[in-house]
């Protein structure tokens, strides 16, 4: 078994695309803002958006909700934060015991994101 992918299911494709591409800076695999399908490249599989519509065609689904979280590791968060006030649900704080320094974000769909940035080993 391999990974693949996170997808994840959106509202507007074409704002979500938008923001994968332009806000994140992720760099676009597939597809485009009027597909209903796009993949972004992350070096370690992909971030995929995929219409809510098109996927309620082929298995019922649930109502959307906090059931995932997608983690993106950064270098940076509190630059990140900045530049993407707008979608911060969550200001930057460190979290020693996991490692990190973490914010939350919602996508456009509302989609909830950590943005998470490696912590140096305490001395």
């Amino acid at each position: 078994m391999r990974f693949s992918q996170v997808r994840l299911l959106v509202d507007d494709m074409g704002a979500a695309f938008r923001f994968y591409r332009d806000a994140l800076g992720m760099t676009v695999s597939f597809g485009d803002e009027s597909s209903s399908y796009a993949s972004f490249d992350t070096g370690t599989g992909s971030v995929a958006l995929f219409a809510r519509s098109g996927q309620e065609a082929v298995l019922e689904l649930r109502a959307a909700g906090d059931s995932t979280l997608t983690v993106l590791e950064i270098d940076d968060v509190d630059a990140a934060v900045e530049r993407l006030r707008e979608h911060v649900v969550r200001e930057p704080v460190d979290q020693p015991e996991w490692g990190g320094r973490v914010a939350y974000l919602r996508d456009p769909s509302g989609n909830l994101l950590e943005l998470f940035q490696v912590l140096p080993p305490a001395e």
